[in-house]
C-alpha cells in the first residue's frame, strides 16, 4: 500500500498491484482452512461433507438439480449458496436411497427402503425371540426347530386383535461366512430341514402377521439383498413385504429398539455392518473371535496370527466407519429406520473395537473359564443404557430396548432413563442365564410387547412351555 498527496493535502491510499495476488491467495487459503477445519470442532460430520453442505453442494448433489424447495441465502462463511431447508430429515437424507454410493472405492447400490422399515400401526402385539440357531440338523436336545412352530400356532396364530408382529432378534439361522450362491442354497436347505417351521412361518405371513428378521453374528448373510429377497419370496410369495430383514437393528418409533447385541461385543463386532446389506460379507474381514475359530485344526500359533490380523483389520474398519462413504450408508439407514440421521450416526459410534482393551478382557475370561469360574452378569449390559440414553437425547426415546446374543434371558430397568431392558435369551441348549430355562429344558424365553391405541406399552419377558405349564 502506498500514500500520496492530492491537491487538498489529504493522503490517498491505494493497493500496490504486486500485493493483490499474494493477499488474495492467502485469504483463499484461510477461507478453505476455516471452511474445512473449524466445523470439525462443532460436529463429527466428516469435514468434506460439512464443507459441501455449508456451500449448498450437498443439496445439489442429492437432487441432481435445483428443485422448488431450494432457497438462496448467504450462508456462513459468507458465500452465496443454494441450499435446501434445514430440517433434520428432509434436507439431509432425501433421495439418497436411489443413488449409487462408493464403499471402499466400489460403487454399490443401496438396498430398497422396503427392507428394514418397520411399517407398523399405532396399536399392535409384538413377540420377540432370538438365538434359535437353526442349522442343517435339529440335534439340539431342546429341538428349537420343532418347538417354534408350536409356539407360532398356539400363541401368534391363536391371538386376535390389532396388527401382529413376530421379530427374530438375530442368530435365527446358522448362516454366516458364505458366498452369495452358497448363502441362498444354505437358507433353502435349512428351511427344508425344518418343514414345520417353514410351514408355520408361511401360515403367519398368510394370516397378515408381519415377520421381522434382525441379523446377528451367526446369520449376517441374511442381510444380503438376494438372500433377503429369497427369504421373503419363500415365506410370503403372495406379499413379500410381509417379511423384512434388518442388517443392524429394528426401530419402532417410541415403542422399541431391537438389535442382536453383537455390535457391542468387541470380539464379535462388525464395524461396517451396513455393508453386509450391500454385498454380504464379501470383502469384509472376519471379527477377531470368528477369525480365531475359523479353522480349529490349525496350530495355535497360526490361529494367533489370524487373530492379530483380524484385530488390525477391525481397527482399520473402525476408522473407515467415520469417513464419508460409510456416513452415506448411515444416512440411508436413518431413512429406512425412520430415525434422525444424527441419532443413527451416534448409535453407530457408541461401541468401538480397541485391541488394547478387548484382548485383555477376553484373556481374563478364558483364564477364569479354564479355572472353572465364569463371569455371569445378571444385569443389563452397559451398551443398553448408552443406546437408550442416546435415543432420549435425540427425542426418540423408546419404551423397550430388546437384545439377544448373550443367551441370558433377563428383564431389568435401565439406569437414568425410562426405557426398560429385555434380553430374549436362547432357545438352544446353550443357556447361560439364571432363569427357569437353565434347569427346565421345556421353558423357552421370549419378550412380549403390547401397544395400545394410545401408544401405551406393556409386557416383558415371558417363558413359554409346550405343555402349557
Amino acid at each position: 500500500m502506498t500514500s500520496t498527496l492530492d491537491g487538498t493535502g489529504r493522503s490517498e491510499g491505494r493497493w500496490n498491484p504486486r500485493y493483490v495476488w499474494p493477499v488474495a491467495m492467502w485469504l483463499a487459503v484461510v477461507l478453505v482452512l476455516v471452511l474445512f477445519g473449524a466445523g470439525a470442532f462443532a460436529t463429527d460430520v466428516p469435514r468434506d461433507q460439512l464443507a459441501f453442505r455449508d456451500l449448498g453442494i450437498d443439496a445439489l448433489s442429492r437432487t441432481q438439480g435445483i428443485g422448488p424447495d431450494i432457497e438462496g441465502h448467504f450462508s456462513w462463511p459468507g458465500f452465496l449458496a443454494l441450499r435446501g431447508p434445514m430440517s433434520r430429515t428432509s434436507h439431509r437424507i432425501a433421495h439418497i436411497t436411489e443413488a449409487p454410493w462408493l464403499v471402499d472405492g466400489v460403487a454399490a447400490t443401496l438396498p430398497s427402503t422396503r427392507s428394514g422399515t418397520a411399517g407398523v400401526e399405532r396399536a399392535g402385539q409384538w413377540w420377540l425371540v432370538s438365538d434359535l440357531h437353526l442349522g442343517m440338523s435339529d440335534d439340539d436336545p431342546r429341538c428349537p426347530g420343532s418347538v417354534l412352530p408350536q409356539f407360532l400356532c398356539r400363541e401368534v396364530l391363536a391371538a386376535s386383535g390389532p396388527q401382529q408382529h413376530v421379530a427374530f432378534v438375530g442368530d435365527t439361522f446358522e448362516l454366516v461366512g458364505f458366498a452369495e450362491d452358497e448363502s441362498l442354497a444354505r437358507l433353502e436347505s435349512i428351511l427344508t430341514r425344518h418343514p414345520d417351521t417353514f410351514w408355520a412361518l408361511q401360515a403367519c405371513a398368510a394370516r397378515g402377521v408381519q415377520l421381522h428378521f434382525v441379523c446377528g453374528n451367526h446369520d449376517a448373510e441374511l442381510a444380503r439383498p438376494s438372500v433377503a429377497a429369497r427369504l421373503s419370496a419363500l415365506l410370503s410369495p403372495v406379499e413379500p413385504a410381509r417379511v423384512r430383514v434388518y442388517p443392524w437393528f429394528l426401530h419402532v418409533p417410541h415403542v422399541l429398539v431391537a438389535e442382536h447385541g453383537h455390535q457391542h461385543h468387541a470380539l464379535h463386532r462388525i464395524p461396517e455392518v451396513l455393508r453386509v446389506a450391500v454385498n454380504g460379507t464379501d470383502g469384509l474381514d472376519l471379527p477377531p473371535l470368528a477369525a480365531w475359530n475359523a479353522d480349529p485344526s490349525r496350530s495355535r500359533l497360526s490361529r494367533v496370527g489370524d487373530l492379530a490380523r483380524a484385530c488390525l483389520a477391525s481397527e482399520r474398519a473402525e476408522r473407515r466407519v467415520r469417513k464419508l462413504a460409510y456416513f452415506q450408508l448411515l444416512q440411508a439407514e436413518s431413512l429406512r429406520l425412520a430415525l434422525d440421521e444424527v441419532a443413527v450416526r451416534d448409535l453407530a459410534h457408541l461401541s468401538r473395537f480397541r485391541t488394547v482393551s478387548a484382548l485383555p478382557v477376553a484373556a481374563t475370561r478364558m483364564l477364569l473359564a479354564a479355572a472353572g469360574r465364569r463371569i455371569a452378569r445378571e444385569e443389563p449390559p452397559a451398551a443398553a443404557g448408552r443406546v437408550a440414553r442416546t435415543l432420549e437425547a435425540h427425542d426418540s426415546g423408546v419404551a423397550w430396548y430388546v437384545s439377544g446374543h448373550t443367551h441370558r434371558a433377563l428383564e431389568a430397568a435401565l439406569e437414568a432413563c425410562p426405557t426398560r431392558y429385555a434380553n430374549t435369551g436362547t432357545w438352544s441348549s446353550d443357556v447361560r442365564g439364571r432363569g427357569p430355562d437353565q434347569s427346565d429344558r421345556r421353558a423357552f424365553p421370549y419378550v412380549m410387547v403390547d401397544v395400545a391405541r394410545d401408544g401405551a406399552t406393556s409386557g416383558g419377558l415371558r417363558y413359554w412351555r409346550p405343555d402349557g405349564g
